[in-house]
């Protein structure tokens, strides 16, 4: 299944007025214990994620007579995909609501955990902090890059992007340095085990880093999405 293809299905899914079709597409489209996470919710398995995702119709699509559209394309690789929706009136496509998706597939391209977040996010300097102190890794000198990467990430985590799955600290520093340093380009935001923050570079590409960590905020996995953009009107 293509990018786009996924995209179409995904917002299809949540303008759905036939409750047996909806459930249909929720079973077809995530695993059957697919999870969906928005900013203070969290909701697994077929059976959460039809309440979830008909909660969402009865408020906004057959009470208020809005829907679901895509905003831009999708921009993914390896296991995971991002894009931006937007909640626009039935009649035109004037934008009421912006919302930044990131999700994990699996083999077969069914969504195995879905985060959801609204845009755009609430500034917060501490997480805006967090998110420097990564941006900064590509920049840094060897010694400081081990000790930093020690510091922030879990012992086997890895870096996700265009070029490859990088594992463990040697990998992940050695990918952090060629990529070179990123400058915030908007706040970060969290949910739960996910921490997402977008960035620039002096050469005027963009991007989003999504980062699955710990209790502890110690990184697992680091997602890199160069071209994801999360106001694309």
């Amino acid at each position: 299944m293509s990018a786009k293809v996924l995209l179409e299905r995904y917002v299809a899914v949540w303008n759905e007025p036939d409750a047996a079709a909806r459930r249909a597409a929720i079973a077809a489209l995530w695993t059957p214990d697919g999870l969906h996470c928005t900013q203070t919710r969290r909701f697994q398995g077929t059976e959460g994620l039809v309440a979830r995702v008909t909660e969402a119709y009865d408020q906004f699509v057959g009470g208020q007579k809005l829907r679901f559209r895509a905003l831009g394309e999708p921009v993914g690789h390896h296991d995971a995909l991002t894009f931006n929706w937007a909640m626009s009136p039935s009649g035109d496509d004037t934008v009421l609501a912006i919302g930044f998706d990131v999700v994990l597939l699996d083999g077969e391209g069914r969504i195995i955990a879905d985060y959801q977040f609204n845009e755009p996010p609430v500034p917060d300097t501490g997480l805006d902090a967090e998110a420097e102190r990564h941006l900064a890794l590509g920049g840094s000198g060897t010694e400081r890059l081990s000790k930093e990467i020690a510091d922030l990430y879990l012992p086997g985590a890895r870096l996700v992007d265009e070029s490859g799955v990088h594992e463990g600290a040697e990998s992940i520093a050695a990918a952090l340095t060629a990529a070179g340093v990123r400058h915030p380009a908007g706040s970060a935001s969290a949910q739960h085990d996910a921490f997402r923050y977008p960035w620039r570079t002096d050469a005027g590409e963009a991007g989003v880093d999504f980062l699955l960590r710990d209790e502890q905020g110690a990184v697992r996995t680091h997602y890199r999405f160069t071209g994801a953009n999360r106001h694309p009107e």
